[in-house]
């Protein structure tokens, strides 16, 4: 073996200084700059389910800002569709957000409702702690998507009658998203995250409980919060709701659901032994908050004789 003290290229790479060699380290961690990926392809091959692949449709780099302690350095604004196999199908439209000061890892955030929108995913988790930095703040590479269709609020199922959009919206769009934005930030970086998080609430929940299921190797944890997973239960009490609030006078007013408010919380917040403007104990507070019975300030929540007589009281059809 040849002698180190007599190999020109190791005595060469010896004579760099600290600064050169910190400069080669990121030159090859920092595969590609944030303006260079606009437009770039991702190939079909690299989504785990079918696909007619991806493109990244917008690159802005943002400057560092935010309110401490929410602060937030410089990133990497990314946009990107997924094309799908149907041509009929309505594409993936997502969102990545790439710190300049990566920690390395990375954290999908889950919709609300039948989705249609892509998360703010430069914000917070639901539920997040205001007085900490947010996810992109810690230096994490967060994504989003819009599980695979334009929310129309006249027909928010509408959607479901194509087969693909449906199945995006059950789960596939969730491995779509989650492959389409590990080769982008592959592309930026240079590597893949070493540990991957998943946080979501309601629809958000329920797609968390998915990709732990579906796809155990892709995410090292998830933030479940209140998961819709009973989505037919879920949907035949929105039917039953809309009924009851679509009758003649039912429909309460903001000062009304106001009023409701503030009887409920007088009638359960210290239900769990703490009065701090939360209702904890939400089975104690079934059995116990009746609107019909209910007291707001001392005085009976339903209005005299059941009329619609003021704005701090409820009627029978809105009870």
């Amino acid at each position: 073996m040849m002698p180190i003290r007599s190999n020109p290229f190791t005595r060469r790479a010896l004579r760099l200084t600290p600064l050169a060699l910190a400069l080669l380290a990121a030159e090859s961690v920092q595969a590609a700059t944030c303006t260079e990926l606009l437009g770039r392809e991702i190939p079909a091959q690299a989504i785990g389910l079918p696909s007619s692949g991806a493109r990244v449709t917008a690159a802005i780099p943002i400057a560092a800002g935010g309110s401490a302690p929410q602060t937030f350095g410089a990133y990497c604004d990314l946009s990107a569709e997924i094309r799908p196999v149907d041509p009929a199908a309505p594409a993936i439209r997502m969102r990545l957000v790439l710190p300049e000061q990566w920690n390395r890892k990375a954290m999908m955030f889950g919709g609300g409702g039948y989705n249609g929108t892509v998360p703010n995913v430069a914000g917070n988790v639901p539920a997040g702690p205001v007085d900490q930095p947010t996810p992109l703040g810690r230096g994490y590479a967060v994504f989003g998507s819009d599980s695979g269709h334009v929310a129309d609020p006249l027909s928010p199922g509408s959607f479901a009658w194509n087969d693909e959009a449906l199945a995006n919206y059950a789960h596939d769009a969730l491995k779509k998203t989650r492959d389409t934005a590990i080769y982008l930030i592959e592309q930026r970086y240079g590597a893949a995250p070493e540990r991957s998080y998943f946080a979501g609430g309601s629809t958000g929940g329920r797609e968390a409980l998915a990709v732990v299921q579906q796809w155990p190797t892709d995410f090292n944890g998830a933030i479940v919060l209140y998961p819709a997973y009973n989505a037919l239960a879920l949907d035949l009490q929105f039917g039953r709701i809309t009924r009851a609030l679509a009758q003649p006078g039912a429909f309460p007013s903001l000062e009304k659901r106001a009023a409701l408010l503030e009887a409920a919380m007088q009638a359960c917040d210290g239900l769990d032994g703490v009065r701090d403007g939360v209702v904890s104990h939400q089975a104690a507070c079934n059995a116990r908050f009746d609107p019909a019975r209910a007291k707001l300030n001392g005085k009976p929540l339903r209005c005299p004789g059941g009329a619609d007589t003021s704005q701090r009281c409820l009627s029978d059809a809105q009870i």
